[in-house]
């Protein structure tokens, strides 16, 4: 009897000749012998078939049976997606008070108490073409006004689009995560500073100073915003509760009651000038007309920002009381350019004064002295060539040099301001209407006078002096009866001012007015 190590070779054997023979040979082994001798030989796998393919073939039986562990989880994490794609419903306030640190900050302007605040933050910037100083300027100073209640109140209708007021609809930021200003029940926002008259036609009525620079072709020339808040509304009255500034709408600054009224006392030169602006030019450069509208040679843009840069200036100046041009900083050295003098910003450009204009011959600064007397709202402008439109022009100069008023010391019933008419100069005195028409009569200032002088010259040595008690009324304004004192005496030129003394001796001074600089 022959011995065996082993399970019997022969299955295996044939299972070989069939793979060898060909398709026909493997379709004449049926199915199910072949997969009973495979299971017959399930103890010899382990050493005759590698593992790998011993486990698909267990895999591929599998499958016949019952559904592969794969699949198995396919359908389970997709049942579990089912159920994770349809969120729970949730309280979430409940969540936003448990996540306190992913909350958006609740948005309060911070509040400006003084100018050297304001020039701190820098939110309009301080070169042209910025124009929110000079707005705010204008909204402190101009319109609006204290009223008998000490409520502040605007003298212009919002809701009529009035120099481009229009709504301010605070609506939910989401780059801020919150409001710009404070929701409050009953209060009503409003805006004003887009200088586009194309989508706000009243901020053509806006004063010149803030309107000067605006240039849709100059960056950022159209930016600065003020926005009031408004509580109530009576016989067309508007109230002024709040006074914000912000840059196009981003998280800006209150004006605070304090910083209004120290606005309100400085004129808008000396204004700028505390905010940062190194000295204050009213010219203004000539902007050109949008593209595709005809025009002649004009100043471009580039000429405008060349002039911005340099700090170019045109200005008329009194001189013994004849008009003096001057103009500095030209960024141009230039033979034929020229200034000439006008007697009002209406004139059209071919109406100079005759021999009352100069060539520059290449100076980039200087002066010329004509023999016309000097009078309110002449103006000057410069050309760079004869036959051109001019490209920078003054404004009409002021009769009181853009000054204001001076009150007497301990004593706001009284304002003194050095101004000229023709080429003279002369004194306005303001006085409230409080005191009625007698009160040069009253012991107070019945030895009051004022005198004219030189700027550091002693208090005797006056040019020309009146008695208050001489002074006439030539008009009136809502607090005050304005008075002149009539003399016309001197002609005005740099560096006068006037002196106002309580008695007839010298060492009562209780009033000079800024030397004059025009």
């Amino acid at each position: 009897m022959k011995s065996s190590s082993g399970p019997s070779l022969w299955p295996l054997v044939l299972f070989i000749f069939s793979l060898l023979t060909g398709l026909s040979a493997r379709e004449e082994l049926p199915i199910t012998n072949l997969t009973a001798e495979f299971n017959r030989i399930s103890l010899s796998r382990q050493i005759e078939l590698p593992p790998s393919k011993t486990n698909l073939n267990q895999t591929s039986l599998s499958r016949q049976v019952e559904l592969p562990p794969l699949k198995t989880n396919l359908n389970q994490t997709s049942l579990i997606r089912r159920v994770k794609l349809t969120p729970p419903r949730l309280n979430f306030t409940e969540e936003f008070n448990k996540t306190p640190v992913s909350r958006p900050v609740k948005l309060t302007p911070p509040t400006i108490h003084t100018i050297q605040d304001l020039r701190n933050i820098n939110v309009f910037g301080f070169q042209p073409p910025s124009h929110g100083f000079a707005l705010l300027w204008w909204l402190c100073s101009s319109e609006t006004y204290i009223d008998i209640n000490g409520d502040t109140v605007l003298r212009s209708n919002p809701n009529a689009g009035h120099y481009g007021f229009h709504h301010f609809y605070n609506l939910f930021d989401n780059n801020l995560g919150d409001h710009l200003l404070p929701v409050v029940a009953g209060v009503h926002y409003y805006t004003v500073g887009n200088l586009n008259p194309n989508t706000h036609p009243g901020a053509i009525n806006l004063p010149y100073d803030v309107r000067r620079y605006y240039n849709r072709n100059i960056l950022n020339s159209n930016s600065e915003r003020l926005i009031i808040s408004n509580t109530w509304v009576y016989n067309g009255v508007f109230n002024v509760q709040s006074i914000y500034i912000t840059n196009h709408y981003h998280p800006g600054y209150e004006i605070a009651p304090n910083l209004v009224a120290q606005i309100r006392n400085l004129n808008l030169g000396n204004f700028l000038n505390a905010v940062g602006y190194p000295s204050y030019s009213p010219a203004s450069c000539h902007v050109i007309p949008p593209p595709g509208r005809r025009r002649k040679r004009e100043a471009s843009d580039w000429e405008c920002i060349d002039m911005l840069k340099s700090e170019t200036s045109v200005q008329v100046v009194a001189r013994n009381g004849h008009a003096t041009l001057l103009w500095e900083n030209i960024p141009w050295n230039e033979y034929y350019s020229w200034v000439g003098l006008y007697n009002s910003e209406t004139e059209g450009d071919k109406n100079y004064i005759a021999d009352a204009w100069q060539w520059t011959y290449n100076a980039q600064s200087g002066s010329y002295e004509t023999s016309t007397q000097i009078h309110p709202g002449m103006q000057a402008r410069f050309f760079r060539r004869e036959y051109a439109r001019f490209v920078l022009k003054s404004p009409g100069i002021d009769e009181a040099c853009w000054e204001e008023p001076v009150q007497f010391s301990n004593d706001e019933n009284f304002l003194i301001l050095l101004v000229f008419r023709s080429n003279y100069a002369g004194v306005k005195l303001y006085v409230k209407k409080s005191l009625g028409s007698k009160w040069q009569y009253k012991d107070k200032y019945y030895y009051g006078w004022v005198g004219f002088y030189y700027r550091g010259a002693p208090n005797n040595s006056y040019r020309s002096w009146q008695w208050l008690y001489n002074f006439e009324k030539i008009g009136e304004n809502s607090d005050y009866n304005v008075y002149t004192d009539g003399l016309n005496e001197y002609d005005i030129t740099a560096d006068m001012e006037v002196r106002v003394f309580c008695n007839e001796a010298y060492d009562c001074l209780i009033a000079t007015t800024p030397s004059w600089s025009c």
